[in-house]
């Protein structure tokens, strides 16, 4: 069995003196102390790369994300929630985030995003009166938020973000300023209802703003973001009223800009207006801004009715304004050129008709090359095809030579036979006497005579063979030709198919009971086969006798809506959601997620099959077969000695593999949900003793080395579950400091690893046991 495989984040016991040897108790936060951000829903599969590491562990709701952090979703969206502030972030499928900064104290806070790919809407506190800090850093940009509601859309092609504002004031600028031809970059600002495209490593004030493109907006965004955009309407049309409010006054003390904007944001500012009739086309334009997405995520068909009509309803129960309610059938237009400066508009549409003369004019001259490029391949198609003309004709001509042969070979072989057939009549005629040969002439002619009746016509003249001693005589050969027996033609077989199967992620081997066990699925096969349809069948089995009956799945095609089922006979085949077979070319990838769960421990296997949408073909074209295990883990806790600190973990498990090595991870907070660092743990088995200390964002990793499932006695050798295991978990004391008193949570994960993987698994659910801190502060452990 091989030792020193695990791969757990370790803190060395220098850090562990040093963190310990400062204030490592104190839980009072300071002006840099670090704040947590939580997942509050997932809707796919989704994992998250701590600082500093390279494994990725999959994400669930409720799950703590420190500073650091990166998070990354697949086929579904997630959100997430900074409490302390009530700051929220919408994340689209496909999408990865990093939090870089997430500190803050009694007077500011700070965060500070990386949007790195995907769309993310964030729904922020006021910040227009605050010292608080949000930024999030897109491609080659930085994006300071004074408002609450803006989006970013990153184009998966070009890497170019489109930021658009719903309420409040973005700011752009660079992230590095030094880069723009060795001059500080002014930052633009984004007003609501305005949206810019930001080209990395351009000067952002080189880049105009526009009014929103909805049909575009809505085009590109997910249903996610979409669903976030309604849904915070009050929000947006009670912001943007009150900056309208703050206008009117600006001009009623004669004012025609608001506060804090500057000369250099041209004509993006959308309050370049002398008069108050000019405000209330504002007013009206940014009120019948939410509406008019709704309506166009209607007719473009991004959110079914079923799903827009109530999110609608219930958004509207929050808007006491009878004029502010979204209403489907009465949106008021909206008008991209209000609030423009003319002149600066009129002088954008021109730079923009030149920039389109330009684009055509490229255009035309790639559609040029590609039709010198399509002359040049039909040439080199006419050369092929005389070529293999050429080919053909020349194979024919070996083929007739062949056949030719061949005719030769059986006329020489047919005359040999004859004369062979002849002289062994001559032979015959030579042994016999007068007599015989008489008798043996009379039947050579009543024979002919019955060919003659029986045929209608003359039998042709016999030939006659001589020999130097006898006389003509009548009769000759009779031996047909004999041909060479001609083989049947056969089917060609056919070729060998190319198609591959693709998971992505990998088909987990381990999984706790009850747990999801999910995979993404896929197939890439040649041009010839992108169009052949294709159904797939998955069919599980169970390796230790356990039940699959009423055994739940639910599988998504490419992000459309979730199909769920119950095995039949462990297997079920699937389709697409209006029930059509795949293509090819429609699996390229992975795009089928497939979730189960399972409440048996065992051992399992899945079959994997894909097959021809013909009728009777049962041959698969492709065949992956995958064993997985399914694993059950308890840990009862209870105190040892009314000591709060100290604790009794018995553990039981079933069907986990007797070589799997074990660890304790333990994440420990305080009761304002703050972790603590540099607390000091030891786990106790018999005379083995694990000491380890908590990071600054309160993990511990407790790795038992020397012991295994089996050693431990978690289970036998046949894999099932036996007596348990008692150990002890204790919070011990560090040169004589010792922790506030307070209330803590220590939550308790147990991982393994096992066999030739590098990767560690979930061995079960996470289990909190408290720590109650509660003597004089002078007193040690």
């Amino acid at each position: 069995m091989r030792r020193g495989k695990l791969s757990w984040k370790m803190v060395s016991s220098t850090l562990i003196l040093l963190l310990a040897g400062s204030a490592a108790w104190t839980t009072q936060a300071s002006a840099d102390s670090t704040r947590s951000m939580t997942i509050s829903r997932i809707d796919g599969p989704a994992y998250i790369q701590q600082s500093g590491g390279a494994l990725r562990i999959q994400a669930y709701p409720g799950m703590l994300l420190h500073e650091g952090d990166t998070l990354v979703t697949e086929s579904g969206g997630a959100v997430l929630s900074i409490q302390d502030e009530g700051d929220e972030i919408t994340l689209a499928p496909n999408s990865e985030i990093r939090i870089k900064v997430l500190a803050g104290g009694a007077v500011q806070s700070t965060t500070k995003l990386e949007l790195m790919s995907g769309q993310a809407y964030t729904s922020v506190h006021d910040l227009r009166e605050s010292r608080d800090v949000f930024e999030m850093d897109v491609p080659g940009q930085k994006l300071e938020v004074k408002g609450t509601q803006f989006f970013v859309i990153i184009n998966p092609l070009t890497g170019i973000p489109d930021v658009a504002a719903g309420a409040g004031v973005v700011k752009v600028s660079g992230t590095n300023p030094q880069s723009f031809a060795g001059k500080d970059g002014s930052p633009v600002t984004l007003y609501p209802a305005q949206q810019i495209s930001l080209t990395p490593g351009v000067d952002p004030s080189l880049q105009t703003p526009t009014s929103v493109d909805i049909s575009g907006l809505v085009h590109q965004a997910s249903p996610d973001i979409i669903k976030a955009i309604i849904q915070n309407k009050a929000q947006i049309d009670r912001e943007n009223q009150e900056l309208i409010e703050q206008q009117k006054k600006q001009l009623e003390q004669g004012q025609s800009k608001p506060s804090g904007s500057s000369a250099s944001n041209g004509s993006n500012d959308p309050f370049l207006v002398s008069q108050l009739e000019d405000l209330q086309k504002i007013q009206q334009n940014l009120n019948a801004l939410v509406g008019n997405v709704a309506k166009e995520a209607s007719s473009q068909g991004k959110i079914e009715k079923s799903k827009l009509d109530p999110l609608i309803e219930q958004v509207n129960r929050g808007i006491d304004d009878p004029n502010g309610k979204i209403d489907l059938g009465n949106v008021r237009p909206f008008d991209p050129t209000v609030g423009l400066d003319p002149q600066q508009e009129a002088k954008r549409k021109e730079q923009e008709k030149v920039q389109q003369e330009l684009q055509k004019k490229i255009q035309e001259q790639i559609q040029q090359q590609q039709q010198q490029i399509q002359e040049v391949l039909q040439q080199q198609q006419m050369q092929d095809i005389l070529l293999q003309q050429q080919m053909q004709q020349q194979l024919q001509a070996m083929i007739d030579n062949i056949l030719k042969t061949i005719a030769e070979l059986q006329q020489a072989n047919q005359k040999a036979a004859e004369q062979r057939a002849t002289q062994a009549v001559i032979q015959y005629q030579q042994q016999l006497s007068t007599e015989e040969m008489k008798r043996f002439e009379e039947e050579v002619r009543r024979r002919n005579q019955e060919r003659i009746q029986m045929g209608g016509q003359q039998p042709a003249a016999p030939t006659q063979p001589t020999a130097p001693t006898q006389p003509n005589l009548p009769g000759g050969s009779m031996t047909p030709p004999v041909k060479p027996p001609v083989d049947p033609p056969v089917d060609p077989k056919p070729e060998p198919s190319d198609i591959k199967a693709i998971f992505d992620p990998g088909i987990p081997e381990q999984v706790p009971e009850n747990t999801p066990h999910q995979f993404s699925l896929g197939f890439h096969g040649s041009e010839s086969e992108k169009d052949m349809k294709v159904k797939v069948r998955l069919t599980y089995s169970s390796k230790s006798g356990s039940s699959l009956d009423n055994i739940e799945y639910k599988y998504q095609f490419d992000h459309s809506d979730i199909i769920p089922g119950q095995l039949e006979n462990g297997g079920v085949t699937l389709a697409k959601p209006n029930g059509d077979a795949f293509t090819i070319e429609e699996l390229d990838g992975a795009p089928i997620s497939f979730e189960t769960s399972w409440p048996h421990v065992g051992d399992y296997h899945l079959k994997i099959e894909l097959l021809k949408d013909e009728e009777g073909t049962n041959k698969p074209l492709v065949t992956v077969d995958k064993d997985f295990h399914v694993h059950s883990l308890t840990t009862e806790t209870s105190s040892i000695d009314d000591n709060a600190l100290k604790h009794r973990l018995y553990v039981q498990g079933d069907w986990i593999k007797p070589d799997t090595e074990l660890a304790l991870r333990i994440n420990l907070n305080i009761a304002d949900g703050e972790p603590v660092s540099g607390a000091m743990f030891k786990l106790l088995h018999g005379e083995d003793v694990i000491a380890e200390g908590t990071t600054e964002w309160g993990y511990a990793n407790l790795v038992l080395k020397n012991e295994t499932a089996l050693t431990l006695g978690l289970v036998d050798e046949n894999g099932r579950s036996a007596e348990g295991a008692n150990l002890t978990l204790q919070w011990i004391d560090v040169e004589g400091h010792v922790p506030e008193n307070g209330q803590y949570t220590a939550e308790l994960q147990w991982m393994g690893q096992s066999g030739e993987s590098e990767e560690p698994f979930s061995l079960g659910k996470p289990s909190p046991i408290p720590f109650t801190v509660d003597f004089p502060q002078e007193d040690t452990l």
